[in-house]
């Protein structure tokens, strides 16, 4: 399993966060590549993906990268990564109490350059976040707790029903 987490992972979570608007049917194909590692590994052919995960303590790909997705939108709203990064995402300076919206959310005119951007899912995703988890004091913090969450069913709304979220 180490050898597993250090070769392999690796290579599935690279750039990921660019990537991850890519087709479903890829990132699919991602998720068969990291099932067959995990049935190699325990020589197990009859356990379900999802048991896979749980015993080898991972999350699936989709998920991780959600949770980086929610910690690039940690780190502009403490104002840690560099500016390029900040400038895709606008803070909401409305003087009136929207409740969570930290960041404002766009209009989107298309799906494929609307939906699925980061401009767009970063701060629909960061609205949905827990506050406590939202305010967290370190950026230590706040990994060691969005990596045990499964944010998938939080993210889930933004893409109505694609097949990646399906399956």
């Amino acid at each position: 399993m180490q050898l597993t987490k250090a070769a392999i992972l690796p290579h599935l979570l690279y750039c990921s966060t660019v990537w991850h608007f890519c087709k479903a049917c890829d990132s699919i194909k991602l998720e068969r590549v990291q099932e067959r590692g995990l049935r190699a590994v325990y020589c197990n052919w009859n356990s379900t993906y999802s048991e896979l995960l749980n015993s080898a303590r991972l999350p699936t790909l989709l998920n991780r990268r959600l949770q980086d997705i929610a910690t690039i939108m940690y780190r502009v709203k403490k104002q840690l990564c560099p500016k390029y990064i900040s400038d895709l995402f606008v803070p909401n300076n409305s003087r009136y109490n929207l409740r969570v919206k930290e960041f404002v959310i766009p209009r989107i005119n298309t799906t494929s350059y609307g939906k699925h951007s980061l401009r767009y899912v970063g701060p629909l995703l960061w609205s949905k976040l827990d506050s406590k988890l939202r305010n967290a004091a370190t950026i230590g913090e706040f990994k060691r707790a969005i990596r045990k969450m499964d944010l998938k069913g939080l993210a889930c709304g933004y893409c109505n029903g694609c097949p990646l979220c399906n399956s």
